[in-house]
């Protein structure tokens, strides 16, 4: 399968149209990251400090590989700052922002 990382938003969206085995528009490692941290972590700084970088690594390759992780495995309970910091590396590598480079003009 493809990466999730990298990968423009609109293929995800896409995607969740004409999928029928995605039953949402909002790319999956998203969707699972922010359940998982609304139910679990409210943390000072969530998104503010960075979690274990081999905990990271180790979430991206499952969400990769096509995996939905556990993400209530003991590893990522006790390292809960790296669920958002895979939130946080999601939109870095975008390749083009959110809010989108037709857009700046609006912004200025």
């Amino acid at each position: 399968g493809r990466s999730v990382y990298g990968s423009c938003p609109e293929q995800s969206l896409q995607e969740g149209f004409t999928n029928p085995r995605c039953v949402c528009s909002v790319p999956q490692v998203l969707k699972s990251c922010t359940e998982f941290i609304e139910k679990h972590g409210i943390v000072d700084g969530i998104y503010r400090l960075s979690g274990i970088a081999s905990n990271i690594q180790k979430l991206r390759h499952e969400f990769d590989s096509e995996q939905i992780p556990d993400l209530t495995k003991d590893i990522y309970i006790q390292d809960i700052h790296c669920v958002g910091s895979l939130c946080k590396l999601y939109f870095r590598e975008l390749p083009n922002p959110l809010l989108t480079y037709q857009l700046y003009e609006k912004f200025s």
